[in-house]
C-alpha cells in the first residue's frame, strides 16, 4: 500500500528511521510503498493527516495539545532529546541583576513565547530570582540559534540538544542548557507519529506494519551506526563534516525502538502546559489521542 508521511519541517537527522526503512527495504518487506514529504509550513502535515490527503505526520507533542482534534491519534514518541532554552553564559548575570535579554526563536507567538518565558522563569526561580515577562524579548528568526546568538542574541529558544547543543560545543561557545533536567518542566523536545483515527481503524494492520517498520529501522540504527550515517549522507546529499557526524551520533541515541501509543508517557506534558495556562484541554480528551 502507498503511504505518505510529512515531517514537521525540513529533512534532518531526526528523520533517520524513515530513511533507513526505505534504504534497507524494511517498508517494502512489510508491504509498504513509502513517500517522505517535506511540508511548506510547520503545521501542513497535521492538516493533511486530518483531511486525509496523507496518512502520517511527525511533529512535537506540543502540537497534539495546541492543535488538538478528536481525529488525531498518536502512534507514539519515537524520538526524544533534551531541549528548551540555550543561554549564553555571558548573559546569565543580566537577569540576576534585573536586566533584560533577547531570545532568538524560529517560532514567535503567544503560546511558544509563554512556554519559553516559563522555562527561563523556572530556571532562575531555583536561584531565588523572580524574572518578569518584560525582561525578555523574543525575536523571530530562523533556526540558526547559534548564528543569531553570536550576532548578539542572549539566548535561543526551541533548541534541541542533539543539534544546537552539539554545535555549541563545536563552536566552543559557553552556554547554559535550560532544559527539563535543570529547569523543572516536563520534557516535550520530542517527535510523535500522528495518524487520522478513521484511517487507523480502517487500516489497523497497515498502521501496525508501518510502526513495526520504524521500530526495525531504529534497531538497525542502534546496531549499525556507521552504515546508518552513510545512508543519511547518501539520501540527503548533506555535506559530510565532523559537526554533522557528531550531530548524527547524538541523534541516534534519541530514537526509541520500543515506542508505543501511551497516554501515561505524555500526560506530564499536558499537565505542564495546563499549569502555565496555555491550554484548557481536558485530560480525558487528551487520553483519546492514544491507544493505551
Amino acid at each position: 500500500m502507498k503511504l505518505s508521511l510529512a515531517i514537521e519541517w525540513f529533512l534532518n537527522p531526526d528523520h533517520l528511521p524513515f530513511i533507513i526503512a526505505l534504504r534497507e527495504g524494511i517498508f517494502e518487506r512489510n508491504g509498504i510503498e513509502f513517500e517522505l514529504i517535506e511540508p511548506d509550513e510547520h503545521y501542513d502535515g497535521l492538516k493533511e493527516v486530518l483531511n486525509g490527503t496523507i496518512e502520517f505526520a511527525t511533529n512535537e507533542p506540543l502540537h497534539l495539545i495546541e492543535q488538538f482534534n478528536e481525529n488525531f491519534l498518536s502512534l507514539g514518541m519515537f524520538f526524544e532529546t533534551q531541549g528548551g532554552v540555550l543561554l549564553k553564559a555571558s548573559s546569565y548575570d543580566k537577569l540576576l541583576n534585573g536586566g533584560h535579554i533577547t531570545v532568538t526563536t524560529p517560532v514567535s507567538n503567544d503560546t511558544t513565547n509563554a512556554i519559553g518565558f516559563e522555562i527561563i522563569r523556572r530556571f532562575y526561580a531555583q536561584k531565588g530570582v523572580n524574572v518578569q515577562r518584560e525582561q525578555i524579548t523574543f525575536v523571530p528568526n530562523g533556526f540558526e540559534h547559534l548564528h543569531y546568538m553570536q550576532e548578539g542574541a542572549d539566548a535561543g529558544w526551541l533548541y534541541f540538544y542533539n543539534f544546537e547543543g552539539v554545535e555549541a560545543m563545536h563552536k566552543g561557545m559557553e552556554v547554559l542548557y535550560l532544559d527539563a533536567a535543570n529547569a523543572g518542566f516536563a520534557n516535550f523536545s520530542a517527535l510523535d507519529i500522528f495518524v487520522n483515527k478513521t484511517f487507523y481503524h480502517t487500516n489497523t494492520q497497515i498502521c501496525e506494519n508501518f510502526t513495526t517498520s520504524v521500530r526495525e529501522a531504529i534497531r538497525f540504527i542502534h546496531e549499525f551506526p556507521l552504515e546508518s550515517m552513510e545512508y543519511y549522507y547518501e539520501y540527503t546529499g548533506a555535506e559530510e563534516s565532523l559537526l554533522m557526524d557528531d550531530i548524527l551520533r547524538a541523534t541516534m541515541t534519541c530514537f526509541n525502538a520500543d515506542f508505543n501509543s501511551t497516554y501515561a508517557k505524555e500526560l506530564p506534558i499536558l499537565d505542564f502546559f495546563t499549569e502555565i495556562g496555555i491550554t484548557s484541554l481536558d485530560a480525558q480528551q487528551f487520553k483519546t489521542a492514544f491507544l493505551a
